[in-house]
């Protein structure tokens, strides 16, 4: 388990957290010394201003979707435990978000929130035995009042399906997080959605799929080795939308 995480089990030990409900995110905030305000804020989602033990954490009032302010909340947190030597932190949509952002104090913030909002025992314990689709993945994130795509990142790395989690913007993949052992690496960032997926009679054919559909590995990853060797393979997948012109797919093998 990484710093990070240790840390957000540390605090909620600390707090006598056990489960959902027991605290907001904006009571832990509390506890920790840190006020919460929201305000107009142009370019950032939040950030922290900290003084000695104490902190003001601003969250962009914009911003009306709870889970993303518990993320907001809980990543501003990490910052305060993590980096108390540093004085102030602005995240933006990117940072927020994308839990590969570069710096390490962002990746460790957001490793921290992923563990403060859905701790690994907890999250295994929700997950186990469990078929993997998008109506496992909304049942889990209500419990854990967290977003559909940050519960899916999180599964990729507590899950038992090998998965990847595929974000495409305006018919482009923007990003990829594949889990340690999902088989197929080799897919180009930035280039168009594959037509023959369940992502592409999404994107193309406004169809949206209710369950999860096979798709054949080579329609994903047709530069890839494995792929080649076994062009009949088959995957699961499934996808929502997060935007107008947006959406995540996450693929995961039989």
């Amino acid at each position: 388990m990484s710093h990070p995480s240790r840390e957000a089990q540390l605090l909620l030990e600390e707090l006598g957290w056990s489960a959902p409900g027991d605290l907001t995110v904006e009571e832990m905030a509390y506890a920790c010394g840190l006020m919460i305000q929201r305000k107009e804020m142009e370019g950032s989602d939040g950030h922290i201003l900290m003084n000695g033990s104490m902190g003001i954490i601003n969250v962009n009032v914009a911003i009306s979707y709870q889970p993303k302010i518990n993320y907001v909340i809980a990543h501003e947190i990490g910052h305060a435990r993590l980096h108390r030597q540093l004085s102030f932190f602005a995240d933006n949509k990117k940072t927020l978000n994308e839990w590969y952002a570069k710096g390490p104090q962002e990746k460790e913030a957001n490793e921290f929130a992923a563990e403060l909002l859905m701790p690994e025992a907890l999250f295994k314990k929700k997950v186990s035995k469990e078929k993997l689709s998008v109506k496992l993945i909304e049942s889990v994130a209500t419990y854990f009042g967290t977003s559909k795509t940050a519960t899916f990142l999180r599964y990729r790395e507590h899950g038992e399906y090998p998965v990847m989690v595929i974000f495409v913007e305006n018919g482009v993949i923007k990003w990829k997080q594949p889990s340690d052992d999902f088989p197929y690496k080799w897919l180009s960032l930035d280039t168009r959605l594959p037509s023959y997926t369940v992502a592409g009679d999404h994107y193309y054919r406004q169809v949206l799929e209710p369950v999860p559909e096979k798709v054949d590995a080579i329609e994903w990853f047709p530069e890839d080795y494995t792929a080649q060797r076994e062009p009949h393979r088959k995957l699961w997948e499934q996808c929502f939308p997060v935007g107008e012109n947006s959406l995540v797919t996450c693929i995961w093998t039989p």
